[in-house]
Order: structure tokens, then sequence, then C-alpha cells
């Protein structure tokens, strides 16, 4: 017999903003938004519909977590060929947990983030609370 102890909800709560993190901050810095739209149709960094998904799971949850705060924490940090395996392990770990995550660090290159506009996309956060 096997005991699974399920996520806690504030994990779960971690995950949905890490999730938001990716798409308002990380993903605008290297596509458009015709990109980042089309991440979201092919249900990029979605939590599956089925809580049977290891994901749901307080270890999966955490490794989940951990994952990608590192590869927000390269990305964020100009990524160099020196956490190509870091990245590449996390990536790793996330599809085990079964979350849909198809990138490799050449998607996030230098050149691509400066052609991006973060100032007009949608999906950025706004930095006003009041628009005039």
């Amino acid at each position: 017999m096997k005991v699974v102890v399920a996520a806690t909800e504030e994990q779960g709560e971690r995950l949905e903003e890490l999730i938001q993190h990716f798409y308002s901050s990380v993903f605008p810095q290297y596509f458009d938004d015709d990109k980042i739209s089309e991440f979201l149709n092919l249900k990029i960094l979605q939590l599956p519909n089925h809580e049977d998904e290891s994901l749901f799971t307080l270890e999966g949850a955490f490794r989940a977590i951990c994952s990608m705060e590192v590869i927000i924490s390269i990305l964020e940090s100009n990524m160099n060929k020196k956490y190509t395996r870091l990245f590449n392990k996390n990536v790793d770990i996330l599809k085990e947990t079964g979350l849909f995550f198809p990138f490799t660090p050449s998607n996030f290159t230098p050149p691509k983030r400066k052609k991006a506009n973060t100032i007009f996309s949608m999906f950025t956060n706004s930095t006003n609370q009041i628009l005039m």
C-alpha cells in the first residue's frame, strides 16, 4: 500500500501565481502576443483537469513549484550556456509532474528578448492602477 498526500491549497495557489508570472512577465520578454495566445491554446503550463496527476500530490506540487522558480530565475537573470543543463533538468521535472512546457534554452535567447515589446503586450501587468 502506498500513501499519497494531496497538495495543499497554498501550493495550488502558488502554482497559479507562477503560471501567471510566466504569462505576464517572462513570456512577453521573448515572444509577441500572438505567440503567447498560441501558448494558451496549446495549454502550455496549464494545470491538468484530472486530479490523479502527480502534480496534485504534495511532492509533485513542491517539485513543480521549485522547477518553475528555478526556470524563472534563470530566464530573468539573462541565462547563459552554463545554466542549460539546469534549465533542461527543471523542464523534465515539469513534464514528470504533468505540466506541458515544450521549450528549450534556445527559445529564450537574448536576441529574442530585445525583439519582444513588453510595454505594449496585452499579457504584461499594468504599471498604473488608474488610466486617464
